[in-house]
């Protein structure tokens, strides 16, 4: 009888045995299927499961789970900063021989370099004007500006725009002047006074008519001293030629220089010539007739007008003059100016300066600095009265300080 029972119990633990194996098996197999015939997640980008949550009356539900963060590399800071940093960083130091952007053209130092270290700061980029932009689709508008409405982006607006991202590139010192217009002549001629002021602070200004703009992005403005051999004791200003036509030339029969774009160095002649360029339309001016280049007419310049008709002949030793093909004009004009270097977009301020900076600034780029250019404002954004009161520095550390 025990020996029956013993045979029973040990045939029934075989078969549970052998239906727990076959369990097993099967389930094993179910899973071997499932991961090899299922796509393969990485655990890195697979979605946390929905937790639950249980409330006052046992019921359960389950919350969705937290979405994934946004990866670093794609933030704005980070676009600016490509951009800046790998996009358009400098592509030669200031003394490099040659200049050749994509093996397509070529340009070479025709001497030893005199400028042999970046500048930083000791460079300066100054925009001044009295109109307030503050308009939709302007540079100080409620918005910023996008390629998604390109009709709506105000062309001179780009040109601003361009000199600071240029700025910020090379690591130079920015400015916008908003300027009072004056009671008798054209807000133009405040151009000596605030460039004046602020190159007492540094070794080089560049000044540039809201319509110009710098067309390489990522060549120094060292390297362009050098090219012109623009050096603190062989120049004070450089500017550069108008195309050859005769409405371009004063009554000597030569032509004007641009004052849409102009290079300061810091030494005493400079003051010497702004402060007679200043003084050239006043009453009691050195320079008898320059009254009439106070204000504009057709076929007559202002401040241009009365900088290449009387104070170039005074200081010729001291004002270079740059090629046109290099510092002016745009080659959409054929007027023979290229603007290999500095294109002066005279008659596409709202169509051309478009195509040319949107090119610098494609896509979000546009947006994403505009947004920069807003949020630094307290930074280079002065009022002339100011500037004049305190000089660019203390009136930034004012405005700061607020």
């Amino acid at each position: 009888m025990m020996s029956n029972s013993i045979r029973s119990n040990k045939g029934m633990a075989l078969l549970a045995g052998a239906i727990f194996f076959v369990v097993v098996f099967i389930g094993l197999a179910f899973n071997h299927l499932d991961s090899s015939d299922s796509p393969r997640h990485s655990t890195q980008y697979s979605q946390p499961p929905a937790s639950t949550i249980v409330d006052d009356t046992g019921a359960t539900t389950s919350k969705p789970p937290p979405s994934p963060k946004k990866p670093a590399s794609s933030s704005d800071d980070e676009l600016r900063k490509f951009y800046l940093e790998q996009m358009y960083k400098p592509t030669l130091k200031p003394d490099q021989a040659v200049f050749n952007p994509y093996r397509a053209f070529q340009w070479k130092l025709p001497e030893k370099a005199h400028w042999q270290q970046p500048m930083r700061e000791n460079l300066c980029i100054i925009d001044l004007d009295n109109r307030l932009f503050n308009a939709s689709g302007q540079v100080f508008g409620p918005q910023p500006m996008s390629w998604d409405n390109p009709k709506g982006v105000h062309g001179l607006s780009l040109g601003f725009l361009n000199h600071y991202v240029y700025a910020r590139i090379h690591g130079y010192k920015y400015y916008y002047i908003n300027i009072e217009a004056p009671a008798d002549r054209r807000a133009s001629w405040k151009k000596p006074t605030i460039i004046s002021k602020i190159l007492k602070e540094h070794d080089v200004c560049i000044y540039l008519d809201s319509d110009a703009i710098f067309r390489f992005m990522d060549l120094p403005f060292e390297w362009l001293l050098n090219y012109w051999k623009l050096y603190p004791d062989n120049n004070s200003l450089a500017l550069a030629l108008d195309p050859d036509s005769d409405w371009n030339k004063d009554k000597f029969g030569k032509l004007y220089l641009n004052t849409g774009f102009i290079i300061s160095q810091n030494n005493p002649m400079t003051y010497k010539i702004m402060n007679s360029w200043n003084r050239c339309p006043d009453n009691d001016t050195p320079f008898p007739g320059c009254q009439e280049f106070r204000l504009n007419s057709p076929g007559r310049p202002t401040d241009q007008g009365g900088f290449g008709t009387y104070i170039r002949y005074n200081y010729t030793e001291h004002i270079r003059e740059l090629p046109c093909t290099e510092a002016n004009g745009f080659p959409e004009t054929q007027s023979g100016c290229r603007g290999e270097f500095i294109r002066h977009l005279w008659t596409g301020k709202d169509t051309q300066i478009k195509a040319d900076v949107g090119q610098q600034l494609p896509g979000s780029y546009l947006k994403l600095f505009h947004e920069q250019f807003l949020k630094e404002k307290p930074t280079f954004y002065i009022e002339e009265k100011d500037l004049l009161t305190h000089g660019p520095v203390k009136a930034l550390k004012g405005k700061t300080a607020q």
